[in-house]
């Protein structure tokens, strides 16, 4: 899965920041607040079975690489089938930023319904988690955690709906060897290069041996993900992000949740997200898939770049397919007001099409074709502005129901997005 989870500590401004309800003390003689950016998001699961992904972030919530504040943006989704590892409930979602009391802030909030994993043995009526990021005018970074899990029993125990931070509780079978471990309210404070990063995981249970109900080892699920994050004080800042799959119906609801799903920081730095199989259930599936991302942004210079590579990748079960699709994406500004350089090294192996023998992995960019059974395809799909370029190698849209989603649903395979901002 990718690595979304690092961290250390600062002073907390307290459990409660993380409330959105709550008032915050303005600082005696505050002083010009400093020029940060914004990343935050929040969401509401994410599930993997062995290494394949289940489900990828629901409901997902994201305000990114941004110096403005005052902004929400909200998420919601339907409960989540995470079969054979379990169901969690709807999801809500929220990621705000706000300038008050002298402070900019950012808050992240997840909630979700009832909670029932590993055939009853992890049950909670309810989960949600909190962060706060804040920075002052003396640019001194402080936050907050909060975990609540109402109802939450584990192997037939009743347990504290706000359990003490990083509470580690161990499944074991009747020879006593431990098979899964139950992780409550994990907290992470920490600079992750120019970025302060608050973290709350409220709920994650991970398959680590054979266990009673036969799940794969290296099953993972997290409930109740948000994570609130400033940069240090920036000139500029850059953007980027890929996935491998997605799916969406024609008014924007998220059918499917991004895959293999990674940023670039917008102060700089990079990150990584690895998956043994990416789907949208019933249209499409991959072998692994790997996106990485890679930024730096100084005085001088600015840079980001985005890679997706996807082995395998085929919808409607070879109908559409390909060896390996690598999508590849960098915007730069070599010096400070300077044009931007906008670059797209996408390719194509193997590229096929049932009933259509003139695509092949030469297509040209921005090629349209109608696919019977399917709908209208545009392959190597490039977007471009003065200072970003958005690639998707294969986008559908659908002109008939497939499996869950309905007509005019947006598929899309291979996503790639970098941005001077």
């Amino acid at each position: 899965m990718s690595t979304m989870h690092r961290a250390a500590s600062a002073a907390l401004v307290g459990a409660a920041l993380a409330v959105s309800s709550v008032q915050l003390a303005a600082p005696v003689g505050a002083a010009t607040l400093p020029n940060v950016g914004v990343q935050s998001a929040a969401y509401g699961t994410y599930v993997l079975v062995g290494g394949t992904v289940k489900s990828g972030p629901v409901a997902y919530a994201v305000i990114g690489c941004t110096t403005s504040f005052g902004r929400t943006v909200k998420g919601s989704a339907a409960a989540v089938n995470a079969a054979p590892l379990g169901t969690v409930g709807a999801t809500t979602t929220s990621v705000a930023s706000s300038i008050e009391n002298g402070l900019k802030v950012t808050r992240t909030t997840a909630t979700t319904g009832a909670v029932n994993l590993l055939g009853g043995l992890v049950r909670s009526r309810a989960v949600t988690s909190s962060s706060t990021a804040v920075v002052n005018g003396a640019s001194t970074f402080t936050g907050g955690n909060r975990s609540d899990l109402a109802g939450l029993v584990i192997a037939g125990r009743a347990q504290s709906a706000t359990p003490p931070p990083n509470t580690a509780l161990p499944l074991r079978g009747s020879d006593g060897a431990t098979y899964a471990t139950v992780y409550l309210n994990r907290q992470t404070k920490t600079w992750v290069g120019s970025e302060w990063r608050v973290q709350t995981v409220a709920l994650q249970v991970v398959v680590s041996g054979k266990n009673p109900l036969n799940l794969p080892v290296g099953s993972n699920v997290l409930v109740g993900v948000s994570s609130s994050s400033l940069t240090r004080p920036v000139v500029g800042l850059v953007g980027g992000k890929g996935y491998a799959t997605s799916a969406t119906a024609a008014d924007g609801r998220v059918l499917s949740s991004p895959t293999a799903l990674a940023y670039a920081r917008c102060a700089g730095g990079g990150s990584t997200a690895t998956v043994a199989s990416a789907t949208v259930p019933g249209v499409v599936t991959t072998g692994t898939t790997t996106t990485t991302t890679s930024a730096t942004a100084t005085t001088i210079s600015r840079t980001a770049r985005v890679i997706d590579r996807i082995s395998g990748p085929s919808v409607l079960a070879g109908l559409i397919g390909a060896t390996t699709i690598v999508v590849d994406t960098a915007a730069t500004q070599s010096s400070p007001g300077g044009a931007v350089v906008l670059a797209d090294r996408s390719s194509f192996v193997g590229l096929g099409i049932k009933g259509l023998p003139g695509i092949n992995a030469a297509v040209p960019p921005n090629t349209v074709v109608t696919v019977p059974g399917l709908g209208r395809v545009t392959l190597h799909k490039v977007t471009r502005t003065a200072k970003s370029i958005e690639v998707v190698m294969v986008e559908v849209v659908t002109d008939r129901v497939l499996g869950s989603l309905p007509t005019g649903s947006v598929v899309r395979v291979g996503y790639s997005y970098s941005a001077v901002v």
